[in-house]
């Protein structure tokens, strides 16, 4: 990106700020209301001195990195097993249908009772949330590749095993790949639901305290660090892409 397209992204963002700054200055109660800028980066120079919030970045964001390994490697496990048998794709579409059109907060008080108000409980409701992706995208890239290379794979002879591992396989990834930023965004949902919910720690524990105080700087300090944790993972995404080229 140049210098000037990167100023340029920054005048809506700039123009956004100075227009807030301007509409709650004269006003206690609209400060009250929706804070302002100066407040939330006075609240942010004073806030990131103390260890408390780097622990509670640290706590979703590990939470987060957690549930998007585990959720995206079974669910890309899942969906290249579903295309290898299709009995057992057929019986469990339904169920898988079912279970994945759950809203992820509907989950979180049972996940609270079955795993506990820690990490694992908030790991697994992100899991939850992009097991389902990463299982459509496995699935779907193994029936695109199947279709457009196995007939010819056949015609060599090619093992089995072979197909699977040097064709079909590196396929799903790719087209699994193509849906990682997005699993970046539902990763870090389940995780702040989680907390927000019921939890000790996390960037979701932060703005709930915060909310229940009224204290609008630091709620918007909190979303401005969830948005900034979703940046830093969709921009890894990005590179894990760029870097992975079909064999």
């Amino acid at each position: 990106m140049s210098v000037k397209s990167f100023l340029l992204n920054l005048v809506p963002g700039t123009l956004f700020l100075l227009l807030w700054e301007w509409y709650v200055h004269d006003s206690d109660r609209l400060k009250f209301l929706f804070a302002a800028p100066s407040l939330i980066a006075q609240t942010g120079l004073a806030e990131l001195q103390q260890a408390d919030i780097w622990k509670d970045c640290g706590i979703t964001l590990l939470e987060a990195l957690l549930g998007l390994f585990f959720g995206t490697l079974l669910g890309t496990v899942s969906g290249l097993l579903l295309w290898a048998n299709r009995s057992v794709d057929a019986i469990a579409r339904p169920y898988i249908v079912l279970i994945g059109s759950v809203p992820v907060f509907a989950l979180a008080p049972v996940m609270i009772i079955w795993f506990g108000i820690g990490l694992l409980s908030k790991a697994v409701m992100a899991g939850f949330a992009v097991y389902f992706v990463s299982l459509v995208q496995a699935y779907e890239g193994a029936h695109v590749i199947a279709a457009q290379y196995l007939n010819y794979a056949h015609s060599l002879r090619a093992p089995r095993f072979r197909v699977i591992f040097k064709i079909i396989v590196p396929g799903s990834i790719h087209w699994m790949l193509t849906g990682f930023r997005m699993n970046v965004g539902f990763a870090l949902t389940g995780a702040f639901i989680g907390e927000f919910v019921s939890s000790e720690a996390g960037i979701g524990h932060y703005i709930l305290k915060a909310s229940s105080l009224y204290d609008m700087p630091r709620v918007f300090l909190g979303l401005l660090l969830i948005s900034m944790m979703a940046m830093a993972l969709t921009s890894l995404a990005n590179v894990i892409q760029r870097s992975y080229r079909l064999p």
